[in-house]
């Protein structure tokens, strides 16, 4: 045997040497890229607590929650006097801010009917920049009676039990309502004069749209010329579980997506009914139940562009070296981030425009075979896209025909409350200054988290403020920490906050004021 035919030559080695070189470059630009990520975090020393009567400021929050203040699409059902109890309980609870603050009610509005409340704080001769609103609602969603048994206290009592205040309304969202009032009654006893007028709004129905409240306050403010530099309202929090992060996260909502209920609905000729005994090849519930399953088999396109990838440029700093490998190079790992993201509901939900059907219609009798069949899908449409270009995208999916989509204004033949489709919000600024007093009121009463903007995957009343010529910027963030069991108590049984948490939103608000409104 010949030795030199066991050895490589010198193309041999020198394809060898290029492969190694290029693997090692290659290696070298991923880790350049992760390693160049830079932090986004505010540096900022956490502020001394501020001493806070809690008994006090909790027993206004049990007294709140027991006002069952639950607003109804049709408000002849509405509780009138728990809206009017909860408003005199305001009033003599924070008895600065009644004196001090202008208050403006529905007749301000043009409808008497409106039990939303607009607070003005004005800075008077000191103004010095545009005004800001800060936003909550003290309205509340029904409790199901079948699920009164299953409450470990009941829904409207405001007990406080096992380092928890319980009941409807105290996550969503008469706890961020009644720390906003707290703050505001502690900075007005301490002498605080802000330098720019201060709003706060407090919504009656924001659980079914806000079409006669803040949509109203908001009409009102533009025929008055207010011109706002920020709106902040509810939508974000401190959640823990973001997918490679280990710290907390303080999510600010820069978007939130918009909605559309599309009736899509099967339509077959006269001919194709008849008895189920002798059914057709294709029937009216089979092309339907098809087509939605080929739309959930099929979902929206995933969009790292949006508010994900933004969320990314604050957390991926912040997290282990491989995740940032994934992050700094995220075009070539795009497929590995999407699927993470894409394995749990709630980070799938701020991936992409989600589809999900709510309600089926169809046939008339056990042995007939149905000439028509519909379904509502309810979509959750991402920023940066659109109702027509959803409703493309729908239609190049299901490419039948004898399917159509309709957007129908009304529902079960009535006008509906809310409107059948709203677009996306605008995406507002994650380096305006706004948004940084935000992210340093968070680092300052909560250190230990990072922050980071994303797309709110819900509707707000802040919706109705996402107009550039009354205000810059819209904000949605509430200064709560949330695990998913937490999540899953807000519109649920057992529903609670814990005290400690109540009293650190105060702290936040009040911090946030000085920090946005403060003399610099």
């Amino acid at each position: 045997m010949n030795i030199a035919t066991l050895c490589p030559g010198k193309k041999t080695r020198r394809f060898f040497v290029y492969f190694l070189t290029s693997i090692v470059a290659c290696c070298l630009f991923l880790a350049f890229n992760a390693m160049n990520l830079k932090s986004r975090q505010i540096k900022v020393p956490a502020i001394d607590k501020t001493n806070i009567d809690q008994t006090a400021a909790l027993a206004h929050l049990s007294n709140a929650i027991q006002f069952p203040t639950v607003s109804h699409s049709n408000r002849a059902k509405n509780n009138g006097a728990a809206f009017q109890d909860f408003q005199a309980m305001l009033e003599s609870s924070y008895p600065a801010v009644t004196t001090n603050l202008n208050r403006y009610t529905g007749e301000e509005f043009g409808d008497a009917q409106n039990s939303s409340l607009l607070y003005q704080w004005s800075a008077g001769r000191n103004k010095g920049a545009p005004a800001i609103l800060l936003m909550a609602h003290y309205d509340v969603v029904a409790i199901e009676q079948t699920s009164v048994a299953e409450w470990q206290h009941p829904p409207f009592s405001g007990v406080v039990d096992g380092g928890y205040l319980w009941g409807r309304g105290t996550l969503d969202n008469k706890g961020a309502a009644i720390a906003l009032m707290e703050a505001c009654e502690r900075l007005l006893k301490a002498g605080f004069q802000p330098q720019r007028d201060i709003y706060l709004s407090l919504g009656h129905d924001e659980e079914i749209g806000g079409k006669y409240g803040n949509q109203q306050i908001a009409k009102w403010m533009r025929s008055k010329g207010i011109r706002l530099s920020m709106a902040l309202d509810e939508g974000g929090g401190i959640y823990q579980g973001v997918p490679g992060l280990e710290q907390p996260a303080a999510l600010i909502g820069i978007a939130e997506k918009g909605y559309l209920n599309i009736t899509m609905r099967v339509q077959l000729n006269q001919t194709d009914a008849g008895h189920a005994s002798i059914p057709s090849e294709e029937t009216a519930i089979g092309i339907l139940s098809s087509a939605l399953t080929k739309l959930q088999h099929t979902p929206f396109p995933a969009r790292l562009d949006g508010g994900v990838g933004r969320m990314l440029d604050y957390l991926g700093p912040e997290m282990s070296f491989l995740n940032r490998l994934a992050i700094g190079n995220r075009q070539l790992f795009r497929s590995i981030i999407e699927n993470q993201f894409s394995s749990t509901p709630a980070s799938n939900a701020a991936l992409r425009t989600t589809l999900v059907p709510t309600m089926i219609e169809a046939g008339f009798a056990e042995n007939a075979l149905p000439l028509t069949a519909a379904a509502n899908l309810h979509l959750r449409i991402q920023p940066g896209e659109s109702v027509e270009s959803t409703l493309r995208f729908l239609r190049s999916m299901i490419k039948d025909d004898r399917i159509t989509l309709q957007t129908d204004q009304t529902l079960d033949g009535k006008p509906r409350d809310q409107p059948a489709f709203r677009e996306p919000s605008r995406i507002s600024s994650d380096t305006s200054d706004s948004f940084q007093a935000l992210h340093r009121t968070i680092k300052q009463i909560f250190p230990n988290v990072a922050v980071a903007p994303y797309f709110v995957v819900a509707s707000t009343d802040s919706a109705h403020y996402d107009d550039p010529s009354l205000t810059k910027d819209v904000y949605r963030f509430t200064p709560w920490k949330l695990d998913q069991a937490g999540v899953a108590l807000i519109h649920g049984v057992n529903e609670k906050i814990a005290t400690k948490q109540f009293i650190q939103m105060i702290r936040f608000y009040e911090q946030l004021l000085l920090n946005l409104a403060g003399k610099t």
